[in-house]
């Protein structure tokens, strides 16, 4: 008879870890691939652009802690700031079933349809906070602090849906905590780096397959996988702020990759006869490289009410080729590919000051997806998307910001054709093929306060 720490492991071999590390779900809500940029509420106002450049609120810590020597220009003689934001995430999918397919047992190797409805919205609108602290220790030098959430996923499907076998239940949360500083030298040029610690946690329950279903897989004889994990890694950023004139700057900012180790483990439950050997419980572990970044924003007032932003963003997605899941039983190693590529984003936009009191501004952004026709499945059914956003600044007092956002997301449709195999190298052997079309917009609503004093 075959082991059941290897039975174990066959059931969890495309629903468990392997999946989990995949970490997309079918509405991704910020940049490209599950980056969420909705970082800061000025920020998004022109979607990004110039970002890297703009030291003009505190977002600056995240996107280039150089640009805290340019926040005060505002700020008159005071020595400490802090700035709280909030992102309310509205996304909006559709995925359809194309005809996925099923070859079981139960359907005696034949290639059948199996049931599984459409999907729709399967994520709530999602609250992002950001908090950001800086101190003026000189005229020259600033330190500062923030907490953000720059990965995250969560979406919860009907369990009948069909692509049940890749995900019903799937989530990601991080948590970035940055110590920075920088500094301004007599030229005019400025420095700032700092250090990144950052929290990962991680979820996902899919449905597997009854092999000996007669005619295919139905949801009342799924069985059930559910994988947990998380982790802690640290990391790093430096970045650079140089005037090119006293109307134009620019900044290049970059961001290491975060190297999590996600420990956790996988249950199996819900199969009944003699798959009851499948259920079971198998510590596992797999690396989730998030991908190093790096961003140059350029930033020049034609005149005292109107300044022009844009910025080029590169996102190091290629390290992410494969999912490599170890078992702590000892058990060999499971590979998927992910073949994911670097993706790049760009942006432009412009404010315009009409009084001391308020700033609009606007902005229009291309995101790159990072993954690859062929490999895209429906945990991270990805595509290149294209944003709109609007903002606006009001001063309630000379130390006092109200910042305030809205951004609409077009995705382009995209198919997902994933093929999935179970119970590999035992007699219920199964192969899933996944077929579907998906759909996507996502709104974003933001509000910020910022203080100084």
């Amino acid at each position: 008879m075959v082991q059941r720490p290897r039975l174990i492991r066959t059931a969890v071999r495309s629903s468990g870890l392997v999946a989990l590390i995949g970490l997309g779900l079918s509405e991704p809500t910020g940049a490209t691939g599950f980056f969420v940029n909705q970082q800061s509420v000025r920020g998004l106002g022109r979607v990004g652009a110039g970002s890297a450049a703009a030291g003009d609120d505190l977002g600056t810590i995240y996107f280039n802690p150089a640009g805290l020597t340019a926040i005060w220009a505002d700020a008159g003689d005071s020595r400490t700031q802090i700035s709280i934001g909030a992102h309310l995430i509205i996304p909006r999918s559709d995925l359809h079933n194309r005809g996925s397919t099923a070859s079981t047992p139960g359907t005696l190797g034949a290639v059948l349809p199996y049931f599984g409805s459409d999907a729709s919205n399967p994520t709530n609108p999602t609250p992002i906070p950001n908090l950001y602290w800086a101190h003026r220790l000189t005229q020259e030098a600033v330190v500062g602090f923030g907490v953000n959430f720059p990965f995250g996923l969560d979406a919860t499907y009907n369990k009948n849906w069909f692509g049940r076998y890749d995900a019903i239940e799937a989530s990601l949360r991080t948590i970035n905590l940055s110590v920075v500083g920088a500094y301004k030298f007599q030229s005019g040029i400025s420095v700032g780096g700092g250090l990144d610690f950052q929290y990962a946690s991680t979820k996902l329950v899919s449905a597997i397959p009854n092999p000996l279903t007669p005619g295919g897989p139905i949801p009342a004889t799924d069985g059930r996988a559910e994988t947990t994990g998380k982790d802690w890694t640290p990391g790093f950023n430096l970045g650079v702020l140089i005037p090119l004139s006293d109307d134009t700057r620019v900044g290049l900012h970059y961001r290491s990759a975060m190297k999590h180790t996600v420990d956790g483990s996988t249950l199996v439950t819900g199969l009944t006869g003699p798959l009851v050997l499948f259920n079971g419980r198998v510590g596992a572990s797999a690396k989730l490289d998030l991908p190093a970044m790096a961003s140059l924003g350029l930033t020049h007032e034609l005149s005292k009410e109107l300044r022009l932003l844009a910025g080029i963003d590169w996102y190091d997605w290629s390290r992410f080729r494969e999912v490599r899941i170890r078992f702590s039983n000892g058990n060999p190693d499971v590979v998927r590919p992910a073949n994911y590529r670097d993706a790049f984003a760009f942006a432009f936009g412009a404010e315009y000051r009409s009084s001391s009191k308020l700033t609009t501004r606007a902005g229009i952004r291309f995101d790159q997806t990072p993954t690859v026709n062929g490999y895209r499945d429906s945990t991270v059914p990805d595509s290149n998307r294209l944003w709109l956003g609007i903002g606006a600044t009001y001063r309630t007092s000379e130390k006092s910001w109200w910042d305030f956002a809205f951004n609409h997301v077009f995705f382009r449709s995209t198919d997902i054709t994933p093929v999935r195999g179970f119970f590999e190298g035992s007699p219920a052997a199964s192969t899933i093929g996944i077929n579907g079309r998906v759909k996507s917009v996502v709104n974003t609503l933001s509000v910020g306060y910022r203080h100084a004093f």
